[in-house]
């Protein structure tokens, strides 16, 4: 049986992932896994296919179910990409908040759970490409355990952005044992122009020192990093910069994937600019 390469998506009816849908439709067909329907006709025309499978990532074992039958009714596709971009804040303080063990349960399986567990059912039931498929994990700089980068507000966050990077660092070891020919990465997207983005900034949940941090954080515009590298000179990016970034990754060699991009530090996405004054 020919086999047609897919695309499984989290999160593509919003922000990152809907500015991703495009770029993925000229590569393979593409299934989307999201709460909310897509309008097709808001997706540019395509040789290739989007299909949508509405479902709750925080009911994770009836998203696996919902999943695993689309599959079986689609026997030709072979999963090319999987990659996770749904993601809440659950924005709380942990010592005031009554609804703790509720918030923590739902940023959990949103943010660390159904991503793994959705990955690992595609690799128990040898839906993965053999001769090298990705899976693609769409972290955060508030998961590194840093000072600078721990703020009140937003605990949930970090710590299941946190979980998400160790059970993917460990499912890589799994497949490496086992000899997968499926590579696992973790990017950071930027600081993007997105609702959460705005949320975080407009909350007064937030801690007073993320708003200090990101006080009059400027957008991009084009040039900006001609002379000096984006690490050093932070910009809030468009969703549609930050989505050509994960593209960027997305096409490169599988055998030749590091298992962590920053997009301020991806000298190869920046180009030969960057390359200059590093």
């Amino acid at each position: 049986m020919q086999r047609t390469p897919l695309t499984i998506i989290t999160g593509g009816s919003r922000g990152i992932g809907r500015d991703l849908l495009r770029p993925l439709l000229e590569r393979t067909d593409v299934l989307s896994l999201s709460r909310s329907e897509i309008d097709p006709a808001s997706i540019e025309a395509s040789e290739h296919r989007l299909f949508q499978l509405q479902c709750d990532l925080t009911q994770v074992d009836r998203t696996i179910e919902g999943l695993d039958q689309w599959l079986a009714e689609h026997s030709s596709h072979i999963v090319d990409t999987f990659i996770s971009c749904a993601a809440v804040l659950d924005l709380c303080w942990l010592s005031k908040t009554d609804t703790l063990s509720a918030s923590f349960d739902r940023a959990f399986q949103i943010n660390a759970l159904a991503p793994i567990a959705i990955s690992s059912h595609i690799n128990r039931i040898n839906r993965f490409r053999d001769d090298g498929a990705r899976i693609l994990y769409v972290t955060s700089s508030l998961a590194r355990p840093v000072p600078a980068l721990t703020f009140a507000g937003l605990g949930l966050y970090s710590a299941t952005k946190s979980a998400l990077e160790r059970l993917a660092q460990i499912q890589a070891r799994e497949f490496d044992l086992s000899s997968r020919k499926t590579k696992v990465v973790l990017a950071h997207p930027g600081i993007v122009d997105t609702d959460m983005q705005r949320e975080l900034r407009a909350s007064d949940l937030m801690d007073p020192a993320f708003a200090v941090k990101t006080a009059g954080l400027p957008a991009y515009q084009e040039g900006d990093w001609d002379r000096q590298a984006p690490d050093t000179a932070m910009r809030t990016i468009s969703p549609r910069f930050s989505a050509d970034f994960l593209m960027w990754i997305v096409e490169r060699n599988v055998e030749l994937l590091d298992p962590y991009y920053d997009f301020y530090t991806a000298s190869g996405f920046h180009g030969a600019a960057l390359q200059s004054v590093r």
